[in-house]
C-alpha cells in the first residue's frame, strides 16, 4: 500500500511540491539554525577524532595512501575501488565514463530513472558523488600535513554544489548517496577544520550542505524503510549523525532520535537470529555493519547508549561474517548482490578483504582484536586512535557452522574449507544458487561463485550472474532453480528440506534438497550431500536428481583460474603452486565441456568487483537420462589421486597407500547424510 502511495506521489507532482527545487544561493543557513548561525563556529563538538591530532597510520601504507589521493588532485576518481576514470579538467558530475553519456542535471530528481538504458549504470554516476575520496585527501593529510589535500577537498566540493542544486539530478534521486555523501563531508569538515584551505565562508557551506542532506533523508526515509534493504541503515545513519553532531538545527533532535530509532529498528528485523542478513549478500552483510559501526562508535563519543538487544544482534552479525571468512587471505566467498561498495573506506587493504570492518567492530564490542597487526588496524587508528592497535588480541577458531536462518552451512579442516548454501526464502532472493558449495584451500577459491557483475546490464548477462548456471550445482533442462522477473525480481521462491550437519568418522558432512524444479513436473528434487575427508584434504560431492521421466541434467563446477590439464572425466589444477584434481566419478555420458569466457552461452565469467567480467573456467558435465541421475565429484587438493568407484563404493588412497572406502547410500533420505566410511 505504501508503494502505491508513493507512486501516486511521484505522479501528482506532490514530491516536487515537497522537495522544492531552489538555488543554494536562495537558501540561508538561518532557516535551518536555532539562534545566531556565528555560534556554530565556535561549538566544541566530538568526533572520532580531533583536528589538531589526526591518526597517522604506519608508514609502510604512507606511499599508496599519497599515490591515490594524488590521483584525485587531478580529478581521477576511483570506481568500486579497482578502476579509476578521469572526470575532466573541471569534473563532469554526470557522465557516465563508461558509456559516455551524460545524465540529466536540470530536472528533479523524482522525474528521472535509476535504471535508463541509454545511460548505462547509474552507479557510474552516483559513484564519484558518494565523496569516498574525501577519506582518501583526509589521509593523506594526516601522512603528509600538505594543505594541497585540503584544498582539493574544497574545490571539489564547492563545484559539486556548485552543479548539484538541492533536488536537481541523479545525485539527489537515492537517500542512501545523500546519507552516504553526508557522512563523507562530515568526516572531512572534522579532520580539515584548521587546515589553512579551510576558510568561514566553506564551514557555513559545509554546514548548509548538511542540514539539506539531511532534509532530503528525512522526507523520503519510509521508501528506504520499504524496501526492505540496506537502504534504511544507511539513511537511519546519515540521519543520526546530522542530528547528534549539530544540535544547533531546528530538526537535529528529531533527525537523531528518527535517526536512531530506524536503524535499531531495522537492524533487528533484518539481521536474522543467526547473523545472517535479510539481503543473502555477505558484501551488503559488509555495508550494513559499516553503517552500524559507524553509529555505534559517534554514540559511543556522545555517551549516546544503544538497546542491548540491538547490540547482541550486532555481535551474532560479527561472528556470522567472521566465520564465512577466509582466514588466510581475509577474503570470504562472492556470494549474492557485490556492488562494490565500502562506505567508509580507511584502510589500504583490497576490496575483497573483509578483516578491516570484522576488526574494527568487534574492537567496539569486545575491545579486544581478532588479527595480528596489518593494514586493517588503520581503521582502530580512525575511530579510536593509537591505543586500540595495542589491544589484546584473542584467538578465535574458525569452526563447522550451520546458520540455519540465513541458509549458510561450513565445513572446516585443517588447510581446505567450504560453504554451502540451503535457504527456505521468506525474502527476496538475488540469486538462484541454492546448494552451491564454495571450497578454499590455502587462501586459493577452488570453487568459486562467479558474483553479479552490474545492475543495469543485458538481461542475458543479469540472468547468467543471479543464475544456477553462475554457480556450482545442477541445473535441469537448461532450467535454473527459480523463474525470472523484472530487474531484481524472482519468482518461485525455492523452499528446501532442513539441512543436516553430521559427522561421519571424523569427518563433517552436509545434506539437503531443494524442490526448486519441482515447477518443472515431474516432482523434480536435487539431493547434495557433501563429505570433508580432512586425512586426505579430500572432498567427495553427491548429486542425486529425483523424479520421473528423462531429462538433462547438468552439473556446473566454476573452478579457479590454475587450471593445467583436462581429460575426460578429470581436471588437474595448480593451486597455490600444489597440484589438485577433479575428478566426476558418475553422472556424465561423456567427457566434461570446458569452457571460458564463452559469451554466446553464456559460460566461464566472474565478477569479483562491480562492473568488470572477466573470462573464468568452468567445467560442465550433461545426462540425459531417465531420472533418477547421480552425480559423484571427488576432489583432492594437494595430490593428484584418482579414486575408483565401484558398487556404490568411493576408494580412495593416501600418499602411504592406505584405502578408505566410502559408501554411498543409493537412495538418499532428506533427514540423513549418505556416507558411511571405514
Amino acid at each position: 500500500m505504501f508503494r502505491i502511495y508513493y507512486l501516486l506521489e511521484r505522479k501528482t507532482g506532490w514530491q516536487k511540491h515537497k522537495f522544492p527545487m531552489r538555488l543554494w544561493d536562495q537558501i540561508h543557513l538561518e532557516e535551518y539554525v536555532r539562534g545566531d548561525v556565528a555560534g556554530m563556529l565556535t561549538r566544541e563538538r566530538k568526533f572520532f577524532f580531533t583536528a589538531n591530532h589526526l591518526p597517522v597510520c604506519t608508514s609502510a601504507w604512507h606511499s599508496d595512501i599519497i599515490k591515490r589521493a594524488d590521483e584525485i588532485l587531478h580529478n581521477r576518481f576511483f570506481y568500486f575501488f579497482n578502476h579509476s576514470y578521469s572526470l575532466g579538467d573541471k569534473p563532469d558530475w554526470f557522465r557516465n565514463p563508461v558509456t559516455g553519456k551524460r545524465a540529466d542535471s536540470a530536472r528533479h530528481w523524482c522525474e528521472l530513472q535509476d535504471f535508463d538504458p541509454d545511460l548505462g549504470d547509474i552507479k557510474y554516476i552516483w559513484e564519484p558523488s558518494r565523496f569516498a575520496w574525501a577519506y582518501l585527501l583526509v589521509r593523506a593529510f594526516a601522512v603528509t600535513g600538505d594543505n594541497k589535500y585540503p584544498a582539493k577537498f574544497w574545490e571539489l566540493f564547492e563545484d559539486w554544489l556548485e552543479n548539484n542544486q538541492p533536488n536537481r539530478g541523479p545525485n539527489y534521486y537515492c537517500g542512501q548517496e545523500c546519507a552516504l555523501r553526508l557522512m563523507a563531508i562530515c568526516f572531512a569538515g572534522f579532520a580539515f577544520n584548521n587546515a589553512a584551505a579551510t576558510s568561514t565562508e566553506r564551514k557555513f557551506k559545509l554546514f548548509k550542505a548538511i542540514a539539506v542532506h539531511a532534509e532530503r533523508i528525512d522526507g523520503n526515509i519510509r521508501y528506504a524503510i520499504s524496501t526492505r534493504t540496506n537502504h534504511a541503515l544507511t539513511e537511519a545513519t546519515g540521519l543520526y549523525t546530522a542530528g547528534l553532531l549539530f544540535p544547533e538545527f531546528k530538526q537535529a533532535r528529531r533527525w537523531r532520535r528518527r535517526g536512531k530509532a530506524i536503524l535499531v529498528n531495522t537492524a533487528l528485523k533484518q539481521i536474522f537470529a543467526d547473523g545472517a542478513y535479510i539481503q543473502h549478500s555477505l558484501n551488503y552483510h559488509r555495508l550494513m555493519l559499516h553503517t552500524i559501526l559507524w553509529s555505534l562508535r559517534l554514540g559511543q563519543v556522545y555517551k549516546d547508549t544503544f538497546p542491548e538487544t540491538f547490540i547482541n544482534k550486532v555481535k551474532k552479525a560479527v561472528d556470522f561474517l567472521y566465520q564465512m571468512q577466509d582466514g588466510e587471505t581475509g577474503r570470504v566467498p562472492n556470494y549474492g548482490s557485490n556492488d562494490g561498495s565500502i562506505i567508509v573506506p580507511l584502510n589500504t587493504c583490497d576490496y575483497l578483504d573483509y578483516r578491516p570492518v570484522i576488526q574494527a567492530l568487534y574492537y567496539q564490542l569486545y575491545n579486544q582484536k581478532l588479527y595480528p597487526a596489518g593494514p586493517w588496524d588503520e581503521d582502530l587508528l580512525w575511530y579510536w586512535g593509537e591505543n586500540a592497535s595495542t589491544a589484546v588480541r584473542v584467538d578465535v577458531p574458525y569452526v563447522t557452522s550451520a546458520f540455519n536462518d540465513g541458509g549458510y552451512y561450513t565445513l572446516r579442516g585443517a588447510l581446505s574449507w567450504g560453504l554451502i548454501r540451503c535457504h527456505s526464502f521468506k525474502t527476496r532472493p538475488g540469486q538462484a544458487d541454492c546448494l552451491h558449495l564454495d571450497l578454499w584451500w590455502r587462501g586459493v577459491n577452488v570453487l568459486r561463485d562467479s558474483g553479479s557483475y552490474l545492475y543495469n546490464t543485458a538481461t542475458h548477462w543479469r540472468h547468467f550472474f543471479n543464475g544456477s548456471g553462475a554457480h556450482n550445482t545442477i541445473m535441469v533442462d537448461d532450467a535454473g532453480q527459480m523463474s525470472y522477473g523484472e530487474r531484481f525480481i524472482m519468482y518461485d521462491w525455492l523452499q528446501t528440506s532442513r539441512p543436516v550437519m553430521s559427522n561421519v568418522d571424523g569427518n563433517p558432512c552436509f545434506a539437503a534438497a531443494h524442490f526448486g524444479f519441482k515447477r518443472l513436473g515431474d516432482h523434480i528434487v536435487h539431493h547434495r550431500s557433501v563429505m570433508q575427508v580432512d586425512a586426505l584434504n579430500c572432498w567427495i560431492i553427491v548429486d542425486d536428481i529425483t523424479g520421473q521421466g528423462r531429462h538433462k541434467v547438468t552439473l556446473h563446477w566454476q573452478l579457479a583460474d590454475c587450471m593445467q590439464k583436462i581429460q575426460d572425466n578429470s581436471v588437474r589444477l595448480d593451486c597455490a603452486g600444489s597440484p589438485a584434481m577433479l575428478t566426476l566419478l558418475a553422472g556424465a555420458e561423456r567427457r566434461f565441456e570446458y569452457h571460458k569466457g564463452n559469451e554466446s552461452l553464456p559460460a566461464g565469467f566472474d565478477s569479483l568487483y562491480y562492473g568488470e567480467r572477466k573470462p573464468s573456467p568452468v567445467i560442465i558435465a550433461n545426462s540425459h537420462r531417465d531420472l533418477p541421475v547421480r552425480y559423484i565429484t571427488v576432489i583432492s587438493l594437494g595430490n593428484t589421486m584418482l579414486p575408483d568407484y565401484n558398487n556404490d563404493t568411493i576408494v580412495l588412497a593416501d600418499a602411504d597407500n592406505n584405502k578408505y572406502y566410502i559408501q554411498v547410500d543409493r537412495v538418499p533420505s532428506l533427514t540423513k547424510t549418505v556416507f558411511n566410511i571405514n
